[in-house]
């Protein structure tokens, strides 16, 4: 297996001494790098052994888990399995955080008191104070230390736990049963790998607190009693109050994060069929009806999202506002029982308040959400392991060693002794499936069960007989009827004439499957190298997010007046109980009362609207996405993986629904909360402004050199996760061919080498992270030191000192750290933005409109038409002249890469094509694209259904009538199976429409093709995968249904297309040939003469006498219907003059027979154009009935009138017409 990524450099922390560890000194040179330039994957260091996908998926004990479960007779617990492997290395660190709340405040009050009691004099206790002064400075730098380690290691282990789920997600997504698989959509395991176990990396950070809060708040109540008394049980019940407020919040929050789950899943469920079908949503032209399915369930999701966010509101306003509750609470008591308030004894107490108020507020409720978000997600990751293993046949296991193959090439690959070959023989040529075969044949293509040493006949599931090919024509089993015996003799003794149209196509599928395009390979000609539509690297912006970023994402959520009713809320954030006399006076109490009564108020009301208006900006980002995804060229599907575009849907659309929210509002809270600290303070203390500036100062520039590198590397993350979802959808795809091949352990090796090449990338996003905060907490410690010194030495307002310099220690690191990751989360906003800017196609409707009843006729004509899939592309289509006339059928054939898919797209205007098209007379490139698309039908190779119901996908824009789609149904043979359905057309159909066989969604697109009721239909090689009987029902109705349209055929193989009026031959993007199937085949030198004598000797003979027959019936009829034909005998078109040309005068007996242009029409010649188009007067007749006996008689007269000073009207009246052959 070829590396994701080679060269990787070894990983530094791996070697590092303790305080390179501690302090993170091991990312230096990564910093100096990023400083300089732009990272790049090579960059990146290998990923840690203990972190490897691999080894953290084994190590987790969920097969030892199921294992002991079913001897208990229980069901298995993933939460089990996941205690059981991390709880000892996870518990050790609750230690830190108990320790870090209690010390500092202690220190501070001590330290305060001294000065209370004011004696100078007093030696030991000067030295006493020093030592406080010591405390609180080591206690702040060891404190910060602790932290930071604590955080890195509890986001280590979160990371672990989700690598681990996801190493098993995949694993058990590979032994997906049937039946499961039809439950499980792709959006599903998506979700579950971009949203679900990233609730791991956040629930590790906050699970401690969960124990941890209650025991810190017992000892702060200890020491509050010491402090203030009894009054501080007033504080400590708004506290109690506020505990089953937050449990209640986060049911709430479990509620609505298992509703938002399910929403999530059908969006992104939607997003991969749309993805996947994106080409024929283009061509159907349902775009509208694919936006507003998504709109839908967004709409739905959305709301849950909403609600969500609401709660954080709440939530994050009782944690700003509950502080000022609690000491305005808790001091209005103590004065109103008669006691005096101390400087010590205020300090203090907002010191222990403000030490439990993040535990309490924040952190608790915090872990009570993401316990409840994570029981969900583990419920839903559950579900997928705890399905049983179900392999893709039983007799896999009967014998030896198995191969499926679906695709012939693959086989070479595998060191087998039995190979199954899955009808690898539709696609390829007569000449490679020979060869594809060895012992077991499965197949459609019934020409090659001679050869066969044994056949299984299969019905409905069960094999009903066994033999040879002879003992099988004996037994007389159902399999024989679809052989004839007039064909079993092959070409050895001739055919006898028949009528070409009255055949069924399971009888040419018989003599014929294995004709194929994949054409003539001369020893001196290579074959034409098809166009390669390379896999395009990522984008990756580089720089600073710039300020039109924020206003895009503001903008998107809110209007400029709801934008300045923000700001104005905002300003009145100031910290009012900072300012808020706290005295022992009514007069205090009231301005007090008043005061935090505004905070509160404005507060909720400032969160509420915040959220709104972020998460409408989500809403309205994620719609301009996928409007924009509808209207791009679909050559961005072609150069992008799924995986890519569904990471932007899936994980950046996350970050913007509920993490980037939560941020932003945080980061705006601290950020003004720090603008009252020092204003309140500086107005008090002026000095403390000294250390301040140049502490900010610094902040700043060790923010600004963090972004350099932290942006890149978050960047880097998001492009190395695109990959993962990439290999995982295909892998889903491919799920049945991954198995037969007994491939699943090499789809693991890779899906966990794309899963260590992302670790590498969040590892350092992780450690850069606790750098900065290291460094920022670093600082903030020294401006405490300064303080508290400074304090000792100048003995003025020294309470208020120390407390606003410990308060702004924790909000300055704090804010510039929220800062700094609101802007990696921005990196999300910024390639949402790039996909709302992508180039787009035409517009879909335009102010010129084509007649409501066109096409009426179904004439198609090219005149000197060029393509390419891109502009700095090669052109595959080059200076196409033809016309397709209406009610003609035509076959289009040609080599591999010949431009036979091109010519459709061109029609279809996948990409814009130069030169002129039309229709009917009207240039297609002047009108909408779905004005043309919807006037246009195809049947494509692939049959495509999408999740929904099956009213739905025959009738997207609801425009028939049930009575209509009964009848398409019973057409193709689908009422009664839909009539079992449980809820018939109404049923909800299984992701890409899996619960139905490939030839019924065949058959489905063949209804909707009925439905459209088009005169121009175009059909992509449709029977190409399904059985002789579904074929013969698919061109039987084509040939019924579509008797009066223009057909227009891409054959992959020749006896689909050897009956049609004329034959298209491609080569290297240019006309080879076009003219009736017998014409070409006079042509020994040309493309289809040799195509059809690959396809075998017998094969050969049999396609040429059905061209005979075609030409010689359409010889009589000519005869038999134009009165002047028998003047005329049958003679082929020369190559040269194959053109479609009628001028006037034209033959008043033939009028009726002429299926051509108007008299005034005249299309420029085919081919090489080497010779001149026909002079005036020349008619070149293109003659045959209308009607569904038109297909099949044809001829071509080549007339050359001379007017000799005479008109036509009276050459004709006089019975002289003389005629010219043209050779």
């Amino acid at each position: 297996m070829e590396p994701i990524k080679k060269d990787a450099k070894s990983n530094p922390s791996a070697t590092a001494n303790l305080f390179s560890q501690v302090f993170f000194w091991w990312l230096n040179p990564l910093f100096r790098i990023g400083s300089k330039r732009r990272l790049e994957e090579d960059d990146m260091y290998k990923v840690l052994p203990e972190d490897g996908s691999k080894r953290l998926g084994e190590e987790l004990y969920w097969d030892q888990e199921v294992e002991k479960a079913t001897k208990e007779l229980r069901t298995p617990k993933l939460t089990k399995a996941i205690i059981r492997c991390y709880w000892r290395s996870y518990a050790v660190l609750g230690v830190f955080t108990l320790i870090e709340v209690l010390i500092q405040p202690v220190f501070l009050g001590k330290l305060i008191q001294y000065f209370e009691r004011s004696e100078p004099d007093n030696m030991a206790a000067l030295y006493e104070a020093y030592g406080y002064a010591a405390g609180i400075s080591l206690s702040a730098l060891g404190l910060a230390l602790l932290h930071h380690l604590y955080f890195y290691h509890v986001q280590r282990a979160g990371m672990k736990i989700r690598i681990a789920m996801c190493h098993m997600i995949y694993k058990k997504a590979l032994c997906l049963s049937a039946t499961a698989m039809g439950q499980t959509t792709t959006g599903q395991i998506v979700n579950l790998l971009s949203n679900d176990v990233n609730k791991f990396d956040e629930l590790t950070i906050f699970l401690h607190y969960l124990w941890m809060g209650p025991l810190q708040a017992a000892a702060v109540i200890g020491l509050l009693w010491q402090e203030v008394g009894a009054s501080c049980l007033a504080g400590i019940a708004v506290l109690i109050f506020l505990m089953p407020l937050q449990t209640m919040f986060g049911k709430l929050f479990s509620k609505y994060r298992s509703k938002t789950a399910a929403f999530t899943d059908s969006r992104i469920r939607t997003m991969n069929e749309v993805v996947s079908g994106i080409r024929i949503i283009k061509m159907y032209a349902w775009e509208k009806p694919f936006a507003a399915l998504v709109n839908d369930v967004r709409r739905k999701e959305i709301s849950k999202i909403m609600s969500s966010s609401y709660l954080r509101g709440l939530n994050m306003a009782s944690f700003f506002t509950a502080n000022k509750i609690i000491l305005f609470v808790t001091f209005t008591v103590y004065v109103l029982v008669g006691n005096k308030i101390s400087a010590s004894r205020v300090f203090v107490v907002v010191s222990l308040y403000s030490a439990i108020r993040l535990t309490v507020t924040l952190f608790f409720p915090a872990a009570i959400e993401k316990v409840s978000e994570s029981v969900i997600s583990i419920r839903r990751i559950k579900y997928i392991l705890a399905n049983r293993k179900e392999y893709l046949r039983a007799v896999l296991f009967d014998f030896a060693t198995y191969l499926l193959l679906s695709v012939g090439f693959r086989a070479v690959y595998q060191d087998a002794d039995i190979y199954l070959l899955d009808d690898p023989l539709s696609a390829v040529d007569a000449e490679v499936g020979r060869h594809l075969f060895e012992q077991i044949l499965v197949t459609h293509q019934l020409q090659y069960l001679k050869a066969a040493n044994q056949i299984l006949v299969l019905k409905e599931g069960h094999m009903v007989a066994r033999g040879t090919y002879s003992e099988l024509l004996r037994s007389g089993v159902d399999f024989t009827s679809l052989l004839k015996k007039d064909e079993e003799e092959e070409g050895e003794k001739g055919e006898a004439p028949r009528s070409p149209r009255s055949r069924t196509l399971s009888q040419n599928s018989v003599r014929s499957h294995s004709s194929s395009v994949l054409s003539v390979k001369d020893e001196s000609d290579q074959l034409p190298a098809e166009p390669v539509h390379t896999v395009a690297e990522e984008t990756r912006t580089e720089g600073t997010i710039g300020l039109h970023m924020y206003w895009k994402y503001f903008r998107a959520g809110a209007n400029v007046l709801m934008l300045i009713l923000l700001v104005l809320l905002n300003f009145t954030n100031v910290d009012m109980l900072h300012v808020s006399p706290i005295g022992n006076g009514d007069l205090c109490i009231l301005c007090s009362s008043g005061l935090t009564g505004a905070t509160v108020i404005f507060g909720f009301m400032r969160f509420l609207i915040m959220f709104n208006a972020l998460v409408n900006s989500a809403e309205t980002l994620h719609n301009r996405m996928f409007n924009s995804i509808l209207r791009t060229p679909v050559r961005f599907f072609d150069i992008n993986p799924i995986g890519r575009i569904l990471n932007r849907f899936a994980k950046d659309i996350g970050h913007l629904d509920s993490l980037l929210p939560w941020t932003f509002v945080d980061f705006i809270q601290v950020f003004l909360q720090i603008i009252g600290v020092i204003a309140v303070a500086s107005s008090v203390i002026p000095w403390i402004l000294i250390p301040v500036i140049p502490l900010l100062i610094a902040f700043l520039f060790l923010r600004r050199y963090f972004l350099r590198t932290s942006r890149d590397v978050k960047r880097i993350e998001s492009t190395t996760r695109s990959p993962v979802f990439s290999h995982l959808s295909s892998s889903l795809q491919g799920l049945w061919t991954i198995r037969a091949f007994k491939a699943e352990e090499r789809f693991q090796q890779t899906f966990d080498a794309h899963q260590d090449l992302h670790s590498e990338a969040w590892f350092l996003f992780l450690t850069t992270s606790r750098w900065f905060a290291v460094r920022l907490d670093g600082m903030c410690s020294v401006f405490v030191t300064i303080t508290a010194f400074g304090c000792l030495l100048l003995k003025d307002n020294v309470g208020l000192a120390l407390s606003y310099a410990v308060t702004l220690m924790g909000m300055f690191q704090w804010g510039v750290r929220q800062s700094a990751e609101v802007e990696n989360l921005m990196t999300s906003v910024e390639r949402v933005v790039e996909y709302t800017e992508l180039e787009s196609e035409a517009p879909w409707e335009t102010q010129k409109r084509p007649p409501p009843d066109w096409p009426n006729r179904g004439l198609i004509t090219f005149d000197r038409v060029n393509f390419s899939y891109s502009s700095d592309g090669p052109v595959v289509l080059k200076n196409i002249s033809a016309m397709f006339r209406p009610r003609e059928k035509v076959g289009i054939v040609g080599r591999t890469g010949a431009g036979k898919s091109s010519l459709i797209s061109a029609l279809f205007r996948l990409m814009e094509p130069e030169g002129k098209i039309l229709v009917d007379g009207v240039l297609t490139s002047e009108i909408g694209l779905h004005d043309l698309r919807q006037k246009m039908s195809i049947i494509p190779q692939d049959p495509v259904l999408f999740t929904g119901t099956m009213r739905k996908n025959l009738d997207p824009f609801s425009q028939h009538s049930d009575h209509d789609l009964w009848n398409a149904l019973k057409e193709v043979q689908l009422k009664a199976a839909v009539e079992e359905l449980p809820a018939k057309l109404e049923t909800e159909l299984a992701e890409s429409g899996s619960n139905f066989s490939v030839g019924q969604r065949q058959l489905v697109c063949l209804a909707r093709a009925i439905l459209r009721k088009n005169r121009i239909l175009i059909i992509d090689e449709a029977t190409a995968n399904v059985d002789p009987r579904t074929d013969e029902l698919i061109q039987k109705t084509i040939r019924a249904k579509f008797k009066e349209c223009t057909v227009l055929t891409i054959a992959h193989r020749l006896n689909t297309i050897i009956d049609s009026d004329r034959i298209l031959v491609l080569d290297a993007g240019r006309i080879h040939e076009y003219d009736a199937p017998h014409v070409l085949l006079q042509n020994q030198n040309g493309i289809f003469y040799k195509m059809v004598q690959q396809t075998g000797k017998a094969e050969a003979a049999s396609l040429l006498q059905t061209a005979k027959q075609v030409s010689r019936a359409l010889h009589i009829a000519v005869k038999s219907l134009c009165p002047i034909a028998k003047y005329v005998p049958h003679v082929p078109v020369p190559e040269s003059h194959n053109t479609v040309c009628l001028k006037e005068p034209r033959p008043l007996c033939c009028q009726s027979v002429l299926d051509s242009p108007s008299s005034a029409a005249c299309c420029s010649p085919f081919g090489s154009g080497s010779s001149p188009p026909p002079s005036a007067g020349e008619l070149i007749l293109h003659a045959g009935p209308s009607g569904a006996d038109r297909r099949g008689f044809q001829a071509h007269i080549h007339l050359r009138c001379f007017f000799f000073f005479l008109s036509l009207r009276s050459l004709l009246a006089m019975g002289a017409f003389k005629y010219n052959e043209r050779f």
